[in-house]
């Protein structure tokens, strides 16, 4: 079947509009804002047939001065059933994989015979199928030509030294050299929600009657660019840090790490989770009544109540997380490694490049605004007020901030709840950093820097006003707006901060004392979360803080613009607070 394609035949396919609109909806695909009217090219910078049906690519977009490079493993088929595993072959699956399949219908002529017929072209992510896997990982005969097309697959033993550990890496081997004595399994991790794409893969060994499937997270590292996540896991490995997976292999394609062979550590969730569900748990208990008196929600103890009474797992995780927060910035360092060892920089340099990063960050998401003017969020001057408002409270933290020098180190750089799962045996938690990539807001070389370690805190403590102003959204979605009168909750949310009229409405009266709840719960909260033995600088978590809500809002603005009242009522409580 390969015989039917090459190189100049896949160029001529993924540069129609058919296939850049197919990559545009692609998770993991960026910039889509700016390239949105499919007006860049699609350059194959390396082409490799691995086997039948199954090519590596890795594509580069170019658009002007922009260029991106992107790995792309495919499988191409007639028929989806001639590449599944009789394990995938369930209607869910298929109905999964077509949907995520490119088709187009191409015109061959033959030469020879003077004739032309039409044939399909389907493809698919090579990641989605058990056929991509069994023969990158356990096909002998392709992996024995893995130099000559810039493959290497390494498994690491050395770096482990207990039986666990060892056994696992031992279990990817054997079932390299004896693939018929082993049963593969496939299933996908986060919903396809995530900028890389993440699989479940289970390896059964058949000869051991009874036994239970091995799991590993195998990731596919989207951007064709040097990847951070399996050096800093190779680091945590080495300094005994439990709260992360282990990497147990990686394969690399002209030299850069592609795919990722990772611990699956066990998991109920991540914890947001936990703080998202008691909180709202809370306040469906509280908010039954539209017409109910809610004044005792302003006597301080009284929330102090609720909060205990409703929330105690979340203040049971803000008192541990601190601590485990601390343990993974002391597990990052490598003193005799200069990229992982801590520095000591000047604070007013530091800090003068800093707000000037900022500052440029609000000019770009002030003139994006302006482009989307059709919104009327965009076109409030008290939004515009506010960016403007940001841009003297960094000022006022620089000026404010004496401490001549500040230690930077290795950080998460992207350290929101979402990246930290959460197991729970006999009452005690275990919790497990993930996503080491780098904040992916910065630049690769950016990502190379160090930060203070109040860049994670900020980080983390901007998710809890981002999981309460949601919370007061979804109340307001379910319980204040009437669907009949066609009325949107962010807009509701938006008139309740920013268009005060002389009569106060009952709602608005009752909306307040919820939010007095909401932000005792937020304070009660990061009350707990500080370890009294880190010596932290609050202006520079502000300036953290500020600087993840500014991410968020660009993030809004260019997926969900409907979304951005979330972080603008967060950057509004730091100009009103300060």
């Amino acid at each position: 079947m390969s015989s039917d394609f090459d190189k100049n035949l896949i160029q001529q396919v993924i540069n129609s509009n058919e296939f850049k609109a197919w990559l545009i909806s692609r998770r993991w695909f960026g910039d889509k804002l700016l390239l949105s009217n499919l007006e860049f090219r699609i350059v194959i910078k390396y082409f490799e047939f691995i086997s039948d049906r199954i090519f590596i690519i890795v594509i580069t977009v170019e658009k002007e001065t922009y260029t991106k490079s992107y790995f792309l493993p495919l499988i191409y088929y007639h028929k989806i059933t001639d590449i599944l595993d009789p394990i995938e072959n369930t209607r869910q699956n298929i109905v999964k994989l077509t949907e995520n399949t490119f088709s187009k219908m191409l015109i061959r002529t033959i030469p020879e015979e003077g004739q032309s017929n039409v044939f399909p072209v389907n493809l698919i992510e090579a990641e989605y199928c058990l056929f991509f896997w069994k023969k990158l990982f356990f096909e002998k005969e392709i992996s024995e030509f893995f130099p000559s097309m810039s493959l290497n697959l390494t498994l690491y033993t050395d770096q482990f030294q207990d039986e666990i550990n060892m056994k696992q890496v031992q279990n990817l081997i054997e079932a390299s050299l004896y693939p018929d004595r082993f049963e593969l399994s496939l299933e996908q991790l986060g919903g396809g929600n995530t900028t890389n794409l993440l699989f479940l893969l289970s390896i059964k060994n058949l000869n051991i009657p009874n036994s239970s499937p091995i799991s590993y997270v195998v990731k596919s590292y989207k951007e064709f660019l040097e990847s951070f996540e399996p050096r800093i896991l190779f680091v945590l490995v080495k300094n005994k840090f439990s709260n992360a997976p282990k990497i147990y292999g990686t394969l690399k394609f002209h030299e850069k790490d592609t795919i990722g062979i990772l611990e699956n550590v066990p998991n109920i969730g991540n914890v947001g989770d936990i703080y998202w569900n008691e909180l709202n748990n809370m306040i469906n208990r509280v908010y039954k009544d539209l017409d109910a008196d809610y004044s005792y929600l302003d006597d301080k103890q009284k929330r102090v109540e609720l909060i205990k009474e409703n929330c105690s797992e979340s203040l049971k995780v803000s008192e541990q997380i601190g601590i485990q927060i601390k343990y993974l910035h002391k597990a990052m360092i490598l003193s005799d490694q200069i990229q992982f060892d801590k520095e000591i920089v000047d604070s007013v340099e530091y800090l003068r490049n800093y707000t000037n990063k900022l500052n440029s960050m609000i000019t770009t998401i002030e003139s994006k605004m302006k482009k989307r003017s059709e919104s009327s969020f965009f076109k409030s001057p008290k939004i515009s007020s506010i960016l403007i408002d940001i841009k003297d409270i960094i000022e006022k933290f620089r000026a404010e901030f004496q401490v001549p020098q500040i230690v930077i180190q290795p950080v998460h750089q992207d350290l929101h709840m979402q990246q930290i799962l959460y197991n729970k045996t006999n009452g005690q938690y275990q919790f497990y950093f993930i996503d080491f990539e780098g904040d992916p807001q910065l630049t690769p070389e950016e990502k190379k820097n160090k930060f203070p370690i109040e860049k994670d805190l900020g980080s983390f403590l901007r998710s809890l006003s981002y999981i309460k102003f949601n919370t007061l959204l979804h109340l307001i979605e379910e319980k204040i707006v009437d669907p009949k009168k066609f009325e949107v909750p962010e807009e509701f949310l938006f008139s309740l901060y920013f268009r005060k009229t002389s009569k106060i409405t009952q709602t608005h009266k009752i909306l307040e004392m919820i939010m007095k709840l909401l932000n005792s719960w937020e304070n009660r909260l990061m009350a707990k979360l500080f370890d009294e033995s880190l010596n932290l600088h609050f202006i520079l978590i502000n300036y953290f803080t500020i600087e993840r809500t500014l991410h968020e809002l660009d993030y809004e603005l260019l997926f969900r613009p409907n979304k951005i009242i979330v972080p603008i009522l967060g950057l509004k409580e730091i100009v009103d607070k300060y």
